[in-house]
């Protein structure tokens, strides 16, 4: 444990040095965080510098959103040791940092894809969420499918093919909902768009999967549960409407 100097403050001076109030050093008194090491001839509050190292403490942890009982219980567990302690709100700030990155990217997406939509489905935005927070997942299904070179590529330009992808899919939920049947002209121009990603991607055509593991592809994909059921069937009478139509043009 590395030691810290000792210097004392009263606590205005305390509340000043630090810009904080003499009404917060009260209430972290009141509550318990920071007690004062002593009190001076009249009777005041005074502090040390290991006191100003504890409010370093819960400020840092109070920024991370940590609620006042549970910074309490993290000075509990080990806050004396100033290197410790500094490695592990390090961390804690880390993730904070990674948890705002993946928000930020988030927004950054769905912010594209309303520039290029006129209409944007709500359900899309949960399905667009919820597959980047999943997107782990996602890449690791995709490495037990496809050559480790074809995976990482599409993560390196990922951005870009997820922007396609979702527009089509904005487009298929707007459709469905206005009545459009699978087999409508425009229904089937954007199934063509999102076939033709979707072969990309699977480095094979749909026709040579077939219904059957297109199906399955389709009930793998991370769908919000409150549509998933009628959006994949109307998906799937879509691709049918593709697939038989591809196979019929190449019998002529």
């Amino acid at each position: 444990m590395r030691t810290i100097s000792k210097t004392y403050y009263t606590i205005g001076s305390l509340a000043k040095l630090t810009s904080t109030t003499v009404r917060t050093l009260d209430f972290y008194d009141h509550k318990g965080l920071l007690k004062p090491s002593g009190y001076n001839e009249q009777g005041h509050r005074t502090y040390t510098d290991e006191d100003l190292f504890r409010l370093q403490q819960i400020l840092a942890l109070k920024y991370l959103d940590l609620s006042l009982d549970e910074i309490g219980k993290y000075l509990e567990q080990g806050g004396k040791d100033y290197r410790t302690s500094l490695d592990m709100q390090y961390e804690l700030l880390l993730q904070k940092q990674q948890h705002i990155q993946r928000v930020m990217a988030t927004i950054e997406r769905v912010r594209a894809i309303v520039k290029d939509n006129d209409t944007i489905d709500p359900q899309l935005i949960m399905l667009m969420i919820n597959a980047i927070q999943q997107e782990g997942e996602m890449k690791q299904w995709l490495f037990d499918r496809l050559p480790d070179e074809f995976v990482e590529s599409i993560f390196v330009s990922g951005a870009s093919l997820e922007h396609e992808i979702m527009i089509v899919f904005n487009d298929l939920l707007v459709m469905s909902k206005q009545g459009l049947q699978p087999e409508h002209p425009l229904v089937q121009e954007r199934g063509l768009s999102l076939k033709l990603i979707l072969d990309r991607l699977l480095a094979q055509p749909l026709e040579e999967l077939g219904m059957s593991e297109t199906g399955k592809i389709l009930m793998e994909m991370e769908f919000p549960s409150n549509f998933q059921p009628d959006f994949i069937n109307y998906l799937l009478e879509v691709f049918g409407h593709l697939i038989i139509g591809s196979k019929g043009g190449e019998g002529e």
